[in-house]
């Protein structure tokens, strides 16, 4: 495929400038998730791709508690998600409470609709440094967490990129 860039609309209509997550990459990657999920104790993990406008699942664990299902968009400006504030900041977060934390999380689907109150998400990034998406683990119950559970996902987010570096020389 050749030299990869950042998937905006623009970048996507150029020959050789996007590249398509294969099937058996997405299998990995839903271990991927499922394993950090199960490793940090949560109900929910999520590999979030922007994609245009919105965010889409690109991979989600397979737990009962986890209502986001793959396939599942929001548009991404202005949705109030966690992952919005990842992408517009380029660094991880980390929210142990989002009812006591004192960043306003009104409005976030994922808190009202869902009750997940903590979150911990990375950004992750194509190799020319644009924004791919995030990996991120939530959860309904208030919760610490600590430099293992950072490095981890912060290990996990690495093989991410590299698999999308891999894409991007083939």
């Amino acid at each position: 495929m050749g030299e990869c860039r950042g998937q905006g609309p623009a970048d996507a209509t150029r020959a050789g400038s996007y590249a398509n997550v294969p099937d058996d990459v997405l299998e990995s990657w839903q271990y991927i998730v499922n394993e950090v999920a199960s490793r940090l104790g949560v109900p929910v993990g999520l590999i979030m791709r922007v994609s245009g406008a919105d965010i889409e699942v690109c991979a989600a664990t397979g737990h009962a508690r986890n209502s986001h299902a793959v396939g599942e968009r929001l548009g991404l400006e202005g949705s109030g998600i966690y992952c919005e504030q990842v992408l517009r900041r380029g660094e991880p977060l980390v929210v142990e409470n989002a009812f006591t934390d004192s960043r306003s999380w009104r409005g976030n689907p994922c808190l009202e609709r869902h009750g997940l109150m903590t979150y911990l998400g990375y950004p992750i990034r194509w190799p020319d440094g644009t924004l791919f998406g995030t990996l991120c683990v939530l959860d309904e119950r208030e919760k610490a967490y600590g430099r293992q559970d950072r490095d981890v996902m912060g290990l996990m987010r690495d093989l991410i990129e590299s698999n999308l570096r891999t894409l991007c020389q083939a």
